[in-house]
């Protein structure tokens, strides 16, 4: 009777690590791609201090930053004002939790909540940004991955000078040699963000 016990003791440990490795190494990826996409879009959108995507509370910081223009009206803050503030509230938020899980669940909430910013800029509908948040939290930062993926492609895409508005690679690199403004960024004439007021 004894020997039973131990032998499922030992599975039930032996099963435990295997889950908490799979679960690290899940989240270790899940922090390097996010890392990764945000520094690319932090970069290409000259966003103060773009490294800081690769640390936690960092993303806030980068996240909050994207609100200018997006969610505010352009410069009524400064970016980093605004950055700096989500970072603030989110590690004092992150403080007051109470368990592992509460600390997990706060900080998805305050990092879904600092990229509606980023996900209004890529969708360019406030409402469509508010529900990607809500479906990031849902799917634990899954859809930050990808939404910040798509958004650094379409930045590089527009910064670069093609694939604009459905020109193909071909068309937008035999257009490379031709002399045009780098200063001005392109946007779609139908964009809801032109001119808003908010």
């Amino acid at each position: 009777m004894g020997w039973e016990f131990i032998a499922f003791f030992f599975g039930a440990a032996a099963l435990g690590l295997f889950i908490l490795f799979v679960v690290f190494i899940a989240g270790l990826l899940k922090w390097l791609l996010q890392g990764y996409f945000l520094f690319r879009v932090a970069d290409i959108k000259s966003y103060h201090l773009p490294w800081l995507a690769f640390i936690p509370f960092g993303t806030f910081y980068i996240g909050g930053q994207a609100y200018d223009g997006n969610i505010l009206k352009k410069e009524s803050f400064d970016p980093k004002h605004i950055g700096l503030a989500f970072a603030i509230a989110g590690l004092v938020l992150y403080l007051m939790g109470l368990s592992i899980g509460d600390l997990v669940i706060t900080y998805l909430l305050i990092e879904s909540v600092a990229f509606i910013g980023l996900f209004t800029a890529y969708v360019k509908q406030p409402v469509i940004g508010v529900l990607l948040a809500l479906l990031n939290v849902v799917t634990a930062g899954i859809v930050a991955i990808v939404i910040l993926f798509l958004y650094s492609r379409k930045l590089k895409d527009e910064f670069d000078g093609t694939n604009n508005f459905g020109q193909d690679d071909l068309t937008g690199a035999a257009g490379a040699d031709q002399k045009h403004n780098d200063s001005s960024r392109p946007s779609h004439p139908n964009d809801p963000n032109l001119n808003r007021d908010i």
